[in-house]
């Protein structure tokens, strides 16, 4: 990678590229349980939303947002507060250039720097190249829940993965 990569924390004007982004992951079908497209204006709710604890954080090169990740707790409740999810978006021209791994480092090191132990991640069973990808940063599967998604006429099974970030 010889380009200049940035990233950085999102800011209400990257609501747009980011719901770009995530629409063409839901109109895929291959990795999101959403049906339909996300407004720019959507995407800001969800960062005005986010707790201090959460964050979205984008990768950009020549000022384009090319993908971007997220980090949100697991639960409200109290005993989950040491528990947290998170999920990587490319544009679909952007995969493997090692931005998607980029993006997971940058995810984890924040999830320790605001005291996460425990990191989920909810992949469709058959991407297997998702899954592979967790595994390369300590993501163990936990299981796998039948049937508990129903997108575009196609039973759709989640993979549960986690990572337990050094105390």
């Amino acid at each position: 990678m010889s380009e200049s990569i940035v990233l950085r924390s999102a800011v209400p004007e990257d609501a747009d590229c980011i719901s770009e982004i995530y629409t063409e992951s839901i109109l895929a079908h291959d990795s999101t349980m959403d049906t339909e497209p996300f407004s720019g204006g959507e995407m800001k709710r969800l960062l005005d939303r986010l707790g201090e604890r959460e964050r979205v954080f984008v990768l950009e090169t020549d000022a384009v947002v090319r993908g971007w990740g997220i980090v949100k707790k697991y639960s409200d409740r109290p005993g989950y507060r040491v528990a947290c999810e998170t999920s990587i978006y490319l544009r679909r021209d952007q995969r493997a250039k090692g931005y998607g791994s980029l993006l997971q480092e940058k995810l984890l090191e924040f999830c320790r720097e605001v005291d996460y132990h425990h990191v989920v991640a909810k992949i469709w069973a058959d991407n297997d190249e998702s899954i592979e990808f967790h595994h390369k940063f300590g993501f163990t599967m936990v299981g796998v829940q039948n049937e508990i998604g129903h997108v575009a006429g196609t039973w759709r099974d989640v993979a549960v993965m986690q990572c337990l970030l050094d105390s």
